[in-house]
């Protein structure tokens, strides 16, 4: 019988997570730093076998605010498969949070159990790459599109260089990039300072947080912020001075990441998701990746559920992105709007 447990302290289910079923996105650290960030309770349901090692497992949190009550797993994850092996396995731990009567998600990659059950229905797709770097640098090189190689060495000829560090600062410094680049480029708003530091908090006592800079002539003109998770490297944040791409920082970043990653045993390199309405995103991810596949969205919703005041108050959050995210906007405000915001995006 699957139990409810603490994802964030309970061994059984960090056992789990690292396991190639888990993910990143299930992780205790990162399943912290959310919490820390914006106070959402997230549990777990799990089962284990009869030697009483952890055999499935489904991660969970219900939020309740002024968009309604809603179950998510988990909030602000690219993807996070539930742990089972047939439909006997999924009912068991998904039947529980059904019975409340309130809406559910899930992203899954891998998992073709919840994408089979009638309760749900598929409502988007997202596009998801990742990259084998179990070869040789040569090899590694070789296989990436012809267009990344030659972007790589015309960075290095204009003299862009790439550091990798993993300070408090460095990630702070990472988020002041990824906040201007939100704003002055997708006019979105950004996740707070506070959740990265968050994630550095979890994540670093592993030495499983990396920040990426490249720097031409004395200026950042482009970050990543990675992380590591049983022997997967994410690329999970990244930013950009639009103006500067005419020297081709990003990738030269991607590919000196690629080497990075290796050199610190990663086997895999998780590029992350993309939305499909983004083709200049997944073109440029489809340069270095092996692999290509979907994310798909599925929703639960009960019989007659509707909620009116979300339907109402979502495009209100999308007017209101657009007005803070403004050129005109000082941008300690547009900083202050999304400390304040972002957490009903999720």
């Amino acid at each position: 019988m699957a139990r409810t447990v603490d994802p964030l302290n309970d061994p059984g289910w960090r056992e789990l997570m690292a396991t190639p079923r888990g993910s990143l996105f299930g992780s205790p650290p990162w399943l912290a730093a959310i919490s820390d960030t914006y106070g959402f309770e997230i549990s777990a349901h799990l089962t284990v076998d009869d030697r009483g090692a952890a055999r499935t497992g489904l991660a969970f949190a219900q939020i309740d605010d002024f968009l309604g009550s809603r179950q998510l797993s988990v909030p602000f994850c690219d993807y996070l498969d539930p742990v089972v092996d047939d439909d006997d396995d999924w009912r068991e731990l998904v039947d529980p949070l059904l019975a409340r009567d309130l809406p559910f998600q899930l992203r899954v990659l891998d998992a073709d159990v919840p994408r089979r059950d009638p309760r749900f229905v598929q409502a988007e797709e997202m596009a998801w790459h990742c990259t084998n770097l179990d070869r040789d640098e040569d090899e590694l090189f070789a296989a990436i599109d012809h267009r990344a190689r030659q972007n790589v060495r015309a960075a290095r000829r204009h003299g862009v260089t790439a550091r990798f560090g993993s300070d408090l600062e460095d990630v702070r410094a990472f988020h002041d990039l990824h906040r201007r680049t939100r704003k002055h480029k997708h006019r979105l708003l950004a996740q707070p300072v506070s959740f990265f530091e968050n994630i550095w908090k979890h994540f670093a006592p592993d030495d499983s947080v990396v920040v990426g800079l490249a720097e031409h002539e004395g200026d950042v003109i482009a970050g990543s912020l990675y992380l590591v998770w049983s022997g997967v490297w994410y690329y999970k944040f990244s930013a950009s001075i639009f103006e500067r791409a005419v020297v081709r920082p990003n990738e030269l970043l991607a590919w000196e990441s690629m080497l990075f990653a290796k050199q610190r045993g990663c086997a895999t390199y998780d590029w992350g998701v993309s939305d499909l309405d983004q083709p200049g995103l997944v073109a440029y991810k489809r340069k270095f990746a092996t692999d290509e596949r979907r994310v798909s969205v599925l929703r639960h919703a009960p019989a007659g559920y509707a909620n009116r005041v979300a339907a109402e108050a979502l495009p209100v959050l999308g007017e209101l992105t657009k007005l803070l995210t403004r050129d005109d906007v000082p941008d300690e405000v547009t900083q202050r709007a999304g400390e304040i915001l972002y957490r009903y995006f999720a």
